[in-house]
Order: C-alpha cells, then structure tokens, then sequence
C-alpha cells in the first residue's frame, strides 16, 4: 500500500489511511460472505489474517461472527456538512 499512499495527491494521516483501507477490507469481505456463506470460515481467516498484516495492524478488530468492524481511528465524515458517524466508527 505504501506505493498508492505515495502516489495521492494530497497527504493523509496514516492512521486516517490505513483505517480506511481496513474498513474498506472488511466491508468487501462482508459483502463476500453475504454472497458466499459456505465461505465463511475461509473469508474471516482471511480477512483476520490481512487485519494483522504490517501498517494494517491494529487498525480495528474485528466483533462478531458477521465481520462487524470497529475501527481504531476515525474517518471524520461526521465532520461534513450532512455527514454521519460511519458504522464502524471508533466514536461510537
């Protein structure tokens, strides 16, 4: 991920980031298991395993057997004009 981060056009914290690219990660993997339920225990290993990978790693942690997500940093859409806390919000 390092070379995307470097070839955005404006700076983000990393933290801000790497959250994102998480809750990204996990919104995929749950959109996976929605499809595919027989997959359940290979798509969470899965995901549970990249989760612990380099500047993924401590990101967020994963609550429940659907892959329901919170994440450890926040994205700041609350902040925008009609903007809401996300559902895996680290303010929540």
């Amino acid at each position: 991920l390092e070379p995307f981060a470097a070839g955005l056009r404006l700076e983000l914290a990393p933290g801000l980031l790497y959250g994102n690219v998480a809750s990204a990660l996990v919104g995929t993997a749950r959109q996976l298991l929605l499809a595919r339920p027989d997959l359940r225990a290979p798509i969470a290993g899965i995901t549970a395993a990249l989760l612990g990978t380099g500047n993924l790693a401590g990101t967020g942690v994963i609550t429940g057997a659907d892959l329901d997500f919170r994440r450890n940093s926040c994205c700041l859409y609350y902040r925008i004009p009609g903007g809401a806390k996300c559902g895996d919000c680290a303010l929540r």
